[in-house]
Order: C-alpha cells, then sequence, then structure tokens
C-alpha cells in the first residue's frame, strides 16, 4: 500500500490525556503534512470538535472523565454511526466484545509501531475518502446558523451557494443546479418542503437531492416529522440544524 500523497491537508484530533502521547502524535504525523488538534480527556475533545471538522480521530479509551466510551457516545448520529472515522488506541486484547455497538473504524495496540500508524490512518481515510469538490446549494435565512453551516462544508472540500428565501433557493437551483440542496423547513418566503416540491417539478431540478432539516419545535411532533419524511421530492428529513449531523446526511446520499 502506497502512503498517503497529501494532497490537500487532513486534520487529525488526537484525544488522549498522556502528554507523551500526545507530543509523539504531534511530532510524527505534523511532518507527514496532518493537521493536527490535541485534546487530554473526553471532554476536552468535544470542546475541540465546537471548532474543527476532524478528517479522523485517533482516540484514547481509559481517560478520567467521560473517558473514551462517552466521547464515542456523544459523536453518534441518531442511525447509530459515528459523526467521524474513529481509530481506536488500545490496550484490551478482547475490543471486539467491548466496543459492540459502537462502529469505529479500527483498533491499534498501545504502543504501536509508527510505519503501522500511518498505514491504518491510510486505510481509513481512503474508506472515507472526501467526494471531489461538489456544489451544495444551502437555504437558511439565519445568518449565524448559514455561516456555521458555510463554514463546517467548506472546510469538507464543498463549494457552497447561499439562499435566504424560498424563492430565491428556486431561482439559484434553476441557475446554478447544484449537486444537492439542504433546505430549512421553516424559510421565509417559502417552506422548505414546498420548495422540494416545486423543485421536484421542474425539469431541470427535478433529479436534484434534497435535504430538509429544521431544528424548530414545530418539527419535533413526530406526526409532522413522517409527514414531511414522506413529502414527495425529499430525500432526507433531519430535526436539526446541527452542521456535522447534516454534513454526514449530505455524505450519505452520495453523488
Amino acid at each position: 500500500m502506497k502512503l498517503m500523497e497529501q494532497a490537500e491537508q487532513k486534520r487529525v484530533l488526537v484525544v488522549d490525556d498522556d502528554k507523551l502521547i500526545l507530543k509523539v502524535m504531534t511530532d510524527f504525523l505534523t511532518p507527514k503534512g496532518f493537521d493536527v488538534t490535541l485534546a487530554e480527556c473526553g471532554e476536552d475533545g468535544l470542546k475541540r470538535l465546537e471548532t474543527v471538522t476532524p478528517d479522523i480521530i485517533l482516540l484514547d479509551i481509559n481517560m478520567p472523565g467521560i473517558g473514551g466510551i462517552g466521547f464515542l457516545k456523544r459523536i453518534m448520529l441518531s442511525h447509530g454511526g459515528l459523526q467521524y472515522p474513529v481509530l481506536v488506541f488500545t490496550t484490551r486484547t478482547t475490543t471486539k466484545d467491548y466496543f459492540r455497538g459502537i462502529p469505529v473504524d479500527g483498533f491499534i495496540a498501545k504502543p504501536c509501531e509508527k510505519s503501522e500508524l500511518l498505514i491504518k490512518i491510510q486505510e481509513i481515510l481512503e474508506k472515507h475518502q472526501r467526494p471531489a469538490i461538489k456544489r451544495i446549494l444551502v437555504g437558511e435565512d439565519d445568518l449565524m446558523v448559514a455561516s456555521r453551516l458555510s463554514r463546517v462544508f467548506r472546510a469538507a472540500g464543498f463549494e457552497i451557494e447561499e439562499a435566504s428565501t424560498g424563492p430565491e433557493v428556486l431561482e439559484k437551483a434553476a441557475v446554478c443546479l447544484p449537486d444537492i440542496i439542504l433546505v430549512k423547513q421553516i424559510l421565509t418566503g417559502m417552506n422548505g418542503d414546498s420548495v422540494a416540491s416545486v423543485l421536484q417539478a421542474m425539469p431541470r431540478t427535478q433529479s436534484i437531492p434534497v435535504i430538509l432539516y429544521d431544528a424548530s419545535r414545530v418539527a419535533r411532533k413526530k406526526e409532522e416529522e413522517s409527514r414531511l419524511r414522506r413529502r414527495k421530492g425529499i430525500k432526507k428529513y433531519l430535526p436539526t440544524d446541527d452542521p456535522t449531523t447534516l454534513l454526514n446526511a449530505v455524505k450519505g446520499v452520495g453523488f
């Protein structure tokens, strides 16, 4: 297997309470072209994720506080997957039983050979290879939410077009023909589900996948969520505006 040729700098989050391990990982991975972020416990790791979107997380399990398992449970999505690829550092011999129900991408013993670590990282990154730059149209009328979404999606390699009203989403979709449309349900001018229906009826846009999202309490009612999921033209519906959850949903749709 070829070692990674860094066409772009990959982001690694290392979560470990051993300061020597953190230093060794930084000294080893940085010259290899990685952007390394460090966290000394699970809680610190979660805080880092508020501002960093890693391509892979290197995670110790035996840490104080919530520990590695607590950290994993907090980055688990509703369908059971994880928000990020995770390689676990472990000294346990029964890792499969210990991690039953938690879909980490791999395990590596502590201590390990650096060459083995690099190969493991390479394998996981290739498994979760980002798509070539794809264009996403985001319909969001809250400037702060729009800014967060834009930052996370651009960091993940996507090209972003923005619209702040329902009619503007329709107009921009017909002009720029994005690969996917991410639209808020309660949107100025026209709600997201209505936007999806119109897009479905337009020959130029009917094949573009639409992901509908809504963090408002209205859409959290089960009957409302069920209706939105069944609405024609909607590929996915998510009752959240969390950027990392929406990013994973977009990646899950495929192109």
